[in-house]
């Protein structure tokens, strides 16, 4: 049996918004969302150049003005985390989805944490198998 969801209309989620929520969310959306100049590689946002990737500054102008600490922050279509990553940043939880699976693999990298000491193995055991490498009487440079 299929079940049918009917979406309210804007002048409905309109009203039922608090006042206090409508007013903020106003002030928000007329301030100067330009940033364009700003850095936009810090924490883990450059990991990867996925496409339509909006500045992080976007989403945690959004995070800080319509949530508090503790909080969780919901992205029905979180690309590759930005909005994911700002919610951590802020001390917010947070919870997103896509059906892109790349968005998904890229999502999850950028706010896993890593393990200094598996890294640190793992960085070791690289320039371990270089140094062989490089001591083979065999090996030529390209």
């Amino acid at each position: 049996m299929f079940q049918t969801m009917s979406v309210p209309s804007q002048a409905s989620l309109e009203t039922k918004l608090p006042i206090n929520v409508r007013r903020c969310l106003s002030k928000l959306l007329s301030s100067d969302l330009d940033f364009h100049r700003d850095a936009s590689n810090l924490a883990s946002h450059a990991l990867h150049a996925f496409a339509a990737k909006f500045p992080p500054q976007l989403p945690r102008v959004f995070i800080e003005g319509l949530t508090v600490k503790g909080e969780t922050v919901m992205d029905p279509m979180m690309g590759s985390g930005t909005a994911i990553v700002e919610a951590f940043l802020c001390g917010r939880r947070a919870v997103g989805f896509d059906i892109d699976p790349l968005a998904l693999m890229i999502c999850r990298v950028k706010t896993h944490p890593v393990d200094f000491l598996e890294a640190t193995w793992a960085g070791k055991r690289v320039l371990g198998s270089a140094v062989q490498l490089l001591q083979r009487a065999d090996f030529v440079p390209v």
